[in-house]
C-alpha cells in the first residue's frame, strides 16, 4: 500500500515538531513517502515563515533524515512558497503554491487566521463585497500560475476556510463556480497538481477538506492530477483523514493520484492508497 504526505511543517516554521519526530511518526503510521514542505522564508511579511537561519537548517536535517532513513521511507524535501514570495532553488524535489495573503497597496492581510481578520480584508479592501474579495483571490491564484514555478497547487480553496456554513456565500452560487472553475481550468491546462487538504480538520476549523465537493467533482470531469496530504503542522495529525479523502476523490471519478519519485511525479492507481 502507498501511504504519501506531501505537505508538512515543522517547529522550524510554525509546526509543533522536528524533522526527527515528524519521519519518526510518519514511519510508525505505515508512510511510504513523507515531503516536508516548510513555508519558505518570507518576513517580515509572514511572522510564519522560515527565518533565513532557519531555512538553512531545515534543508540540512531534511537532507539528513533522507539518508539516515532511505531504506525505510521516501523523504523529499519541498517548500510552500507563498505567491508573494516565489523561490528559485534547485534544492527544493517539488515546491507547493499558495495563496495566503491578500494584498492592498503595500498593506497585506493573512485570509485564514480569524473570521475577524478575514472581514476586516473583506470591509477594508474590498467595500465590504466578498464578490470582490472572492474573485480576488482567484485571480491571484492564476497570477501565480503565470509568473511563478511550482508543482502543486495548496488548498486552491482556502478563501473558504471560515465559509463551511456558508456564512459569507453558497457554494453553488454561480458567480463563485464561475471563478473557481476558471482558476482550476488554468491549474489543469498548466499542469499543475492540485491538493486535497485537511489540514483546517486536523486545526478544528472545518469538518470537511480543501476543496469544496464541487470543485473536486470538476477536477475529475476534467481530469485534474490531484495528491492528498494533510497540511501537518503537529504529527498526531500526519494522516488525519486520508482514508476520508480517497473514498471522496473515488466518488467523485478520480481512478489515480500522483505519486512523488525521485524522477518526479508519476501516476498510480488510487486502489494503490488503500487499506
Amino acid at each position: 500500500m502507498l501511504k504519501q504526505n506531501l505537505h508538512t511543517h515543522t517547529c522550524l516554521d510554525h509546526g509543533k515538531d522536528s524533522v526527527e519526530e515528524m519521519v519518526q511518526s510518519a514511519i510508525s503510521k505505515g508512510f511510504t513517502t513523507l515531503g516536508f514542505s516548510g513555508h519558505g522564508t518570507n518576513k517580515p511579511l509572514a511572522p510564519t515563515s522560515m527565518s533565513a537561519e532557519h531555512q538553512k537548517q531545515y534543508k540540512q536535517e531534511v537532507l539528513a533524515a533522507k539518508e539516515q532513513y532511505k531504506d525505510q521511507i521516501e523523504i523529499y524535501l519541498g517548500i510552500e512558497q507563498d505567491s508573494m514570495a516565489p523561490f528559485e532553488d534547485a534544492d527544493f524535489d517539488y515546491k507547493i503554491g499558495s495563496v495566503h495573503y491578500m494584498k492592498k497597496g503595500d498593506r497585506a492581510i493573512p485570509i485564514d487566521e480569524t473570521p475577524e481578520i478575514f472581514e476586516q480584508i473583506r470591509d477594508e479592501f474590498y467595500d465590504g463585497d466578498i464578490q470582490k474579495m472572492v474573485k480576488a483571490y482567484y485571480q491571484s491564484i492564476e497570477d501565480m500560475m503565470d509568473e511563478q514555478h511550482f508543482d502543486i497547487v495548496g488548498h486552491i480553496d482556502l478563501i473558504t476556510k471560515f465559509n463551511e456554513q456558508e456564512t459569507y456565500f453558497k457554494f453553488d452560487d454561480p458567480w463563485y463556480l464561475e471563478c473557481a472553475f476558471h482558476a482550476i481550468q488554468k491549474g489543469i491546462d498548466q499542469g499543475f497538481i492540485f491538493e486535497m487538504n485537511t489540514g483546517a480538520i486536523a486545526r478544528k476549523n472545518r469538518l470537511t477538506p480543501y476543496p469544496a465537493p464541487q470543485l473536486l467533482k470538476y477536477m475529475a470531469n476534467h481530469h485534474a492530477k490531484l495528491v492528498i496530504d494533510t497540511d501537518c503542522h503537529n504529527r498526531e495529525y500526519l494522516d488525519c483523514a486520508m482514508d476520508e479523502c480517497i473514498q471522496r476523490a473515488k466518488e467523485v471519478g478520480f481512478h489515480s493520484l500522483m505519486k512523488l519519485t525521485k524522477d518526479g511525479f508519476v501516476c498510480e492507481p488510487i486502489e494503490s492508497y488503500e487499506k
